[in-house]
């Protein structure tokens, strides 16, 4: 971890001293995917924002590209429309320009606290420069690197709720041997994994001679398998032992195409209107139908044997691409898709602060530093608050003494309200904002870290027996949360409820009060107060400087 830790630290250091200088190789065009217009307004508004500050780095061109009206287009449809888009946009000058995309459509309802805003923009424990940076900001540090890589251009995909940390020393040898970084084809990162981490990722298949000692080394290809239980590992020769006996896998995370693959893709997509009526996986369905098994041999296409679907269109036009594994063995990936996710990596003692070096207080005012033991990211904490271990606070107001028990997300929140003297373990409190034709009114959120928002009512360990909703409801739809003028009330109004669920009592509000669900949320938020929200706290936060 020490050798990763200091190529990381070296990595950030390097790159805010490279963009200070106008020559430095970068990305032409930075795109990031959206589910549809609402969601791409929203992203838009908050990358416009953050250009403005000067917190991200300038590039030709930022974009945000949202997926076709009435559409589920998965992250495969999703590339090959951008893709479409690009081409309308700059016509044969993108088969030369070095392109970075980041799938962030979604609604994230495993981590709802970001439903709103997009996992993208999700705030850090990580400083740069005095100020708390985005998983944006850091996945634009962590790919750069592979630039030099793409030496005639190509499209670079990478997810939006990952953290890939990695050594690239002897990646100079790769540059100069690098005769499998090819054109028309594919080179994907590849992380040395557990089994159980291979059990939920994609998998690769490589030569078993390929294998070396080397920090970075590139190697063709067999064949890619998605989310294998153990028996298909070892059927397939996924397995590597390493010298003590145990055994490991590679698994994938980002990788980039080919200029000359690019526009194999684009003309792929003009040909075939149906990518827009199923949902297709960039990794799960384009990727995985690749690798230099004979077609009869491989695992996804004897499962997609129908050549008339698009999934078997796409396996059949691709399915000879030259794929190419660079595999980083000093590296690690972490996922921060769910809320316990959120919370095991965001923790003093995770490997992944230790290792990005973060702070428990970034870009924050604590009265009572003492007091925190888990997270604080651009918050002012007015009050004396104690933190445990375990929780993580953003972009908030406290003005009263609060203790945040283990395992909390608090996020977004302004608490102000003598009443209120502790979060309770397990639970997630987020203030959204909402627009209500020419009001905007104020929702706060609240669920048990380990709820399914997908799963009805009377699943849920937080909700289940309330009277507010019918229990075979959904919790994504279930019309719990009351909406109210200020920040402050909506959150003593939802913390109340929250209180006496802990303690198996109903609190009965009053019937005029409007209730919202996370779905009516999402559908009317109103990113503008959420934004000055945040510049409301950043505020106060310098005034206390």
């Amino acid at each position: 971890m020490e050798q990763i830790q200091k190529y990381m630290v070296r990595l950030a250091q390097n790159f805010n001293k490279s963009f200070s200088e106008e020559k430095a190789d970068f990305w032409d065009c930075l795109v990031i995917s959206a589910a549809d217009e609402k969601q791409k307004d929203c992203f838009q508004q908050q990358l416009d924002e953050q250009l403005k500050n000067g917190e991200l780095p300038r590039a030709p061109k930022y974009l945000v590209i949202a997926d076709c009206p009435g559409s589920i287009l998965g992250s495969g449809g999703s590339t090959f429309h951008i893709l479409k888009q690009l081409k309308d946009l700059f016509g044969n000058d993108l088969f030369h320009m070095k392109i970075w995309i980041s799938h962030a459509g979604g609604s994230s309802k495993r981590l709802p606290n970001l439903s709103c805003t997009g996992k993208l923009f999700c705030p850090l424990p990580l400083e740069i420069e005095g100020k708390a940076i985005t998983i944006l900001n850091l996945k634009i540090i962590l790919t750069s690197p592979f630039l030099k890589l793409m030496k005639n251009g190509g499209i670079f995909i990478c997810a939006s709720d990952d953290i890939e940390t990695y050594c690239l020393d002897g990646i100079e040898s790769i540059v100069e041997k690098s005769n499998l970084l090819t054109e028309d084809g594919i080179v994907a990162i590849a992380h040395p994994s557990s089994i159980a981490i291979g059990n939920t990722h994609g998998v690769y298949v490589i030569p078993e001679f390929s294998k070396r000692d080397e920090n970075c080394w590139l190697t063709s290809c067999l064949e890619v398998l998605q989310k294998p239980n153990y028996s298909t590992m070892k059927m397939r020769k996924a397995l590597v032992k390493l010298g003590d006996g145990e055994e490991r896998v590679y698994t994938d995370s980002m990788f980039w195409c080919g200029p000359e693959l690019v526009k194999k893709m684009v003309t792929f997509a003009e040909e075939n209107g149906d990518l827009y009526r199923t949902e297709t996986c960039i990794y799960g369905d384009f990727l995985a139908c690749m690798g230099s098994r004979p077609a009869e041999e491989k695992l996804y296409l004897k499962s997609t044997s129908d050549s008339s679907t698009i999934k078997g269109k796409i396996a059949s036009h691709f399915g000879e691409t030259p794929l190419n594994i660079m595999v980083l063995e000093q590296s690690h990936f972490y996922h921060l898709g769910t809320m316990p996710e959120y919370l095991e990596n965001l923790n003093p003692t995770s490997e992944l602060f230790q290792t990005l070096a973060m702070k428990p207080i970034a870009q924050s005012f604590c009265r009572k530093p003492s007091g925190i033991q888990g997270i604080v990211t651009t918050s002012c904490l007015e009050a004396d608050v104690e933190s445990m271990i375990g929780s993580v606070m953003d972009s908030c107001i406290v003005n009263v003494p609060v203790v945040c028990e283990r395992q909390t997300i608090v996020s977004h929140c302004v608490i102000d309200d003598p009443i209120i003297q502790v979060i309770p373990s397990c639970w997630m409190f987020h203030t959204a904002a909402v627009k209500q034709e020419n009001s905007v009114l104020y929702v706060t959120i609240a669920f048990r870290i380990d709820d399914d928002l997908k799963g009805r009512v009377e699943q849920s360990r937080g909700w289940k027996g309330t009277t507010l909703e019918h229990p075979t409801s959904t919790l994504w739809q279930a019309r719990l949360f009351p909406g109210l003028g200020t920040m402050s009330q909506s959150f003593t109004a939802t913390w109340r409820m929250v209180s006496n669920r802990e303690k198996n009592e109903e609190f009965v509000q009053t019937n005029t009060l409007q209730r919202f669900s996370m779905e009516d949320i999402v559908k009317h938020k109103y990113i503008p107060a959420m934004m000055q929200h945040r510049e409301n706290v950043l505020h106060k936060i310098s005034s206390r400087a």
